[in-house]
Parts: C-alpha cells; sequence; structure tokens
C-alpha cells in the first residue's frame, strides 16, 4: 500500500440533486470511501461565452485503479454534456486513512 495508489477525483455539476445521485451511486457501490461537496463560483468559457455558474464541488478519496468505474457511474449520471472528471494522485499522506480508504472501497456492484 503506497499513498500512490489512492487519489481524488473531482467533478462539478450544477444541482444539488445531481450531486447526490453521484454520491449516493458511489458510495453503494464502494468505489469512493468519502466524498466531500462544496459549493462554489466557477467562470469558464463555454460556447464561445464567458460564463459564470453556482456549482457543486464533489471531491472523491478512493483508488486510483478504480478511476475507469467511477468515470464510467459519473457519465452515466452526470447532466452535463462535458463533466469535468478529473483524478489527482497523492503523493503523501497519513497511512491510517489510506487504510480506511482501502477498507471501505471494495468497488462492488
Amino acid at each position: 500500500m503506497e499513498p500512490s495508489d489512492y487519489c481524488i477525483i473531482t467533478t462539478t455539476t450544477e444541482t444539488q440533486e445531481n450531486a447526490d445521485s453521484i454520491t449516493r451511486s458511489l458510495l453503494q457501490k464502494h468505489l469512493a470511501a468519502c466524498i466531500q461537496a462544496s459549493t462554489i463560483q466557477s467562470t469558464f468559457r463555454w460556447q464561445g461565452e464567458i460564463t459564470v455558474s453556482q456549482e457543486i464541488l464533489l471531491q472523491m478519496k478512493t483508488k486510483r485503479s478504480l478511476f475507469a468505474r467511477i468515470k464510467q457511474e459519473i457519465e452515466a449520471l452526470h447532466t452535463y454534456e462535458v463533466p469535468e472528471i478529473i483524478m489527482v494522485p497523492l503523493q503523501g499522506g497519513n497511512t491510517s486513512y489510506f487504510e480506511w480508504i482501502e477498507n471501505e472501497t471494495r468497488g462492488e456492484h
């Protein structure tokens, strides 16, 4: 078990309902150990226009080996045409926290 075996995956969505749907699905399937949600303001270019939007940022603590399944699940549930799905590998951290992630992310269906 190395820190680099673990990651944080992020996505944003525009509604609490969509955030809740993604969160419940990933936790029920043991694809993430913890998902944090924060309300943020995003400013981005979309279809030639600058857009300012209130969004919900989801940060998922999980294993890198589950990224493909998590990506697939988010794409199936997400309401955006082009959802953000970014994985950031972890380079260090609390070993007992990584053990907890390991125990909570069995990736069951």
